[in-house]
């Protein structure tokens, strides 16, 4: 084992005294054992011929967001959701519709809860509701209207006007009660059995409408009107109709 070490170390000596040797007999530079640096010096910088890019100017340091590709594009038309129908409110070009609706109908003469079967005939019904008026909001906003009722056997006619409520409910279905006064052509005392006695020439007029709207501008409704004077002068048998009835919403 000491043989192998001593042998070891004697070839590693010989190696290092021929590299101190080849150092020293080249042309590398060197004199008197000192390392020549002149040419090491006189080389260029090795970074000296690479082109540094100019430093970005940071002196305006406002964030900039990306140009949207989409801004040349015009926006698409805003969908507004439909509006829900007002039968009083201004039309679009800001004026506001006197008549709000006309509804026509064909009635029964005579017939109704309290009437008495005397006079006979059918009512032909045309009648005119109004926009309400801004007075008449502090009262639930009723329409005014104004009405006739032409009988087609020649009996008791009628001419009325009133305000008429309405409340819809489930939806398209609605309810109107008219409060008002008519006057009418027929008797206000007889003795015909045919005919029926009312009074006075003017009386008190009620009616109820229950229906439905249909298409945005139609409607189609059952009807009972109540004509009496109740009990203000002498005789009061009342007049009576009732049938069905058609409206167009302007």
């Amino acid at each position: 084992m000491q043989s192998v070490l001593q042998g070891f170390l004697k070839t590693a000596g010989f190696a290092a005294i021929a590299l101190l040797s080849s150092a020293g007999a080249g042309s590398a530079g060197t004199a008197g054992g000192v390392y020549d640096m002149t040419r090491f010096l006189n080389q260029p910088h090795p970074f000296a011929k690479m082109q540094t890019a100019p430093r970005p100017d940071l002196g305006d340091r406002t964030v900039r967001s990306p140009a949207n590709p989409q801004s040349d594009q015009s926006a698409p038309a805003r969908r507004m959701p439909a509006k829900p129908i007002h039968f009083d409110s201004a039309d679009r070009s800001g004026s506001q519709n006197i008549i709000s609706e006309v509804r026509i109908g064909a009635l029964i003469h005579d017939e109704g809860p309290f009437s008495h079967r005397k006079e006979t005939g059918y009512d032909a019904n045309l009648e005119i509701l109004f926009t309400s008026p801004e007075i008449l909001k502090k009262i639930w906003a009723p329409r005014p209207h104004i009405g006739a009722s032409y009988n087609s056997a020649g009996d008791t006619n009628q001419a009325y006007l009133g305000l008429t409520w309405e409340w819809m409910f489930f939806g398209n279905y609605f309810a109107n009660f008219s409060l008002g006064g008519g006057y009418h052509d027929g008797y206000k005392v007889t003795d015909k059995l045919d005919r029926k006695s009312l009074g006075c020439s003017i009386l008190f007029r009620e009616s109820l409408d229950i229906g439905y709207r249909f298409g945005g501008v139609h409607s189609i409704m059952a009807h009972l009107d109540h004509i009496s004077n109740a009990k203000l002068c002498s005789t009061n048998e009342g007049l009576e109709s009732v049938g069905i009835r058609y409206g167009y919403h302007f």
